[in-house]
């Protein structure tokens, strides 16, 4: 303790500054938590500390009086801006606007894959969650932090993955759960990035809860400090196989949501230097990701207060935003095709090909290793009813077209979708391994007014990293990615018989 006090006398900084510096010390050495030499990085965050505190008492006071049109308007603005960057930041593609539309108005636009819709709807009823167990009298534990990273995937998935020789494979990712296969990742330089081993994250992630809680109740530990010493770790854990970023930021916020302050908001455009203050603190300089901490707390304190005040919570680049939305909505009508047009290409360009080349694969799947297969091809008019029995070959498709769509006054519309499918039924597996056990395929085109979205699923489980949405004005200038797709589904299918092969009879 003499030595820090010495390192802190030594540093130029004004007396109060150092007495908060030494009453952090003093706490954390009192807990056993280790202190990193003091530089005059730390002295440049403890004196912003001064600016943060008086903008959060003077949130605190104003919150009181709030009129709740204007808390509505805050958290409004929050909430779409928190949904958009977390997931954007992650890759998901919908615009700005498109968040919106689909969070408050319930609407979809655009052409994208239905999983960036889904894991859209799916984080905002995280944040619900989030807010929820912020005003909880009971602090969060890792049962709370397994919800949340549920409540963001939803469901059990497969996905794209890399085994340890770097060779592609597929994972089924199961929310909720901790990993049980490594999760390391390789760097744009080629470098492996490795994380907790799965073995490691069971206690890791127990220990990484206590203290967590432990530090919600520190009184002299900066904020900013906390928020980045907090979140680095639980990313170095990376304790899920998926989702580790929206629920580290969930988790974020809900320290500052039990403390009565505003969310953060890491956007999309700072994501270079949120990746740097991480890469940063890989390395042991924690301080790069605490200034970019302090600076987002600054911004939605800032926010929250003007919205107190009563004035806008407009940001200069909202504009910007809506233009977009104005330009896309008022551009003059783009050449269409016919419903019908549009369904022979979609049938042609995806259906079709797919098919083809799923009825070759499965057949020497179900007759090699199961004693009985069968595949049910079928038709759901937007009508009613459902027309099956080996339809959608391409030298019945003219027939079906008529008799089954065209003629039922058939149109593309929202409301009434358009579905073609095939189901590819395994049954009693007879290979190597646990012997009896059954497996359904089954993949769905569903055509609606302005898009149409694939979905593949196996027993019922969807391969939501499979799935894609396309827009009708991009049949003619993308390519359908065929081959690939089977290839996709074709290994989840091995790994799910090689899976219960070995499972328990």
């Amino acid at each position: 303790m003499k030595d820090i006090l010495n390192a802190l006398s030594a540093l130029e900084a004004d007396a109060g500054v150092k007495e908060r510096m030494a009453r952090w010390v003093a706490e954390s050495r009192s807990l056993g938590i280790d202190i990193p030499n003091l530089t005059d990085d730390h002295v440049r965050l403890f004196e912003r500390l001064a600016g943060l505190e008086a903008a959060i008492a003077e949130w605190h006071e104003r919150r009181e009086g709030m009129k709740s049109a204007d808390d509505e308007r805050l958290w409004r603005k929050l909430r779409l801006e928190w949904n958009y960057n977390s997931n954007h930041i992650e890759g998901n593609t919908l615009t700005y606007h498109e968040t919106e539309l689909l969070l408050i108005h319930g609407r979809t636009a655009g052409g994208h894959p239905m999983r960036d819709y889904e894991e859209m709807k799916a984080h905002d009823v995280a944040i619900d969650y989030t807010r929820s167990l912020a005003g909880e009298e009971q602090v969060i534990g890792e049962s709370d932090i397994r919800q949340l990273n549920k409540i963001l995937l939803k469901e059990p998935f497969w996905s794209y993955a890399e085994t340890p020789d770097g060779q592609p494979t597929q994972k089924r990712i199961v929310p909720g759960q901790y990993k049980t296969q490594p999760n390391h990742v390789r760097t744009a330089t080629g470098e492996l990035h490795r994380f907790a081993e799965p073995e490691e994250t069971p206690p890791l992630m127990e220990e990484w809860t206590r203290d967590f809680r432990r530090d919600l109740e520190r009184s002299a530990y900066p904020l900013p400090l906390f928020l980045a010493e907090s979140h680095w770790s639980f990313i170095h854990i990376h304790p899920f196989d998926d989702g580790n970023g929206r629920t580290a930021r969930l988790l974020a916020n809900y320290a500052l949501l039990r403390n009565n302050l505003p969310p953060i908001v890491i956007e999309s455009d700072d994501r270079d230097r949120y990746i740097s203050g991480l890469q940063n603190a890989d390395v042991g300089r924690i301080l790069p990701l605490a200034e970019f901490m302090l600076e987002n707390v600054q911004w939605s304190i800032e926010l929250a207060i003007r919205a107190a005040r009563g004035e806008s919570v407009r940001e200069s680049d909202d504009i910007d935003k809506e233009m977009e939305l104005f330009v896309r909505s008022r551009r003059g009508p783009q050449p269409n095709k016919t419903d019908v047009e549009v369904l022979d290409q979609v049938f042609f360009r995806h259906v079709s090909p797919m098919l083809e080349k799923l009825d070759g694969l499965c057949e020497r799947q179900g007759s090699e290793l199961f004693s009985g297969y069968s595949t049910h091809k079928y038709v759901v008019p937007s009508s009613s009813g459902r027309v099956s029995g080996g339809l959608l070959g391409t030298d019945q498709w003219e027939w079906t077209k008529e008799q089954c769509l065209v003629r039922l006054d058939f149109a593309l519309s929202d409301e009434q979708q358009v579905e073609l499918g095939a189901e590819y039924s395994f049954r009693r597996y007879i290979g190597i391994g646990n012997h009896g056990f059954n497996l359904k395929l089954s993949v769905a085109w569903k055509l609606g007014g302005e898009r149409f979205s694939f979905e593949a699923a196996i027993d019922g489980i969807p391969m939501t990293a499979i799935g894609h949405h396309v827009s009708y004005s991009e049949l003619d200038g993308r390519d359908a990615e065929v081959d690939h797709t089977v290839e996709a589904i074709c290994r989840c299918m091995m790994d799910e018989i090689d899976s219960r092969s070995q499972g328990p009879e």
